[in-house]
């Protein structure tokens, strides 16, 4: 996702905003996805080992953007983490490239690879949808 963002900013400000407004819905949808698949999936597991409906660090995560809409963390430390963010960030895409390995991906076979089209298929009919609707 953030390298969506990366590349949207080389071709041009709007193209990085869209690209950073799809990477936030994203991120904004992955709580609710999350727990419908949960519970959807929690009534077959045996009784007594359902795992939770949240995993812990999805709870953490709205937690954490709870608190700082609410304005209490302090600025100076929200403005360093956001930097430590950017980053982590810059290292993890690096890393991604440095690491892909176009054998191993077709070894992987053809369905994650349809799975992957498909979702970026969908995704940008959504946002393309989006934009023309908020027109």
């Amino acid at each position: 996702v953030a390298q969506v963002v990366a590349a949207g900013y080389i071709i041009s400000p709007a193209v990085g905003d869209g690209a950073t407004f799809v990477k936030l819905f994203r991120v904004a949808m992955l709580l609710p996805v999350v727990a419908v698949v949960s519970v959807l999936f929690r009534n077959g597991a045996p009784a007594g080992k359902k795992p939770p409906v949240l995993p812990g660090f999805l709870v953490g995560f709205a937690v954490l953007v709870v608190v700082n809409s609410l304005g209490l963390i302090p600025q100076p430390v929200t403005e360093a983490a956001s930097s430590l963010s950017r980053w982590c960030l810059v290292v993890a895409i690096s890393a991604l490239g440095v690491k892909t390995s176009f054998q191993q991906l077709a070894a992987v076979g053809w369905r994650p690879v349809a799975m992957l089209a498909a979702n970026t298929v969908f995704l940008a009919a959504l946002i393309l949808g989006g934009l023309l609707w908020m027109r």
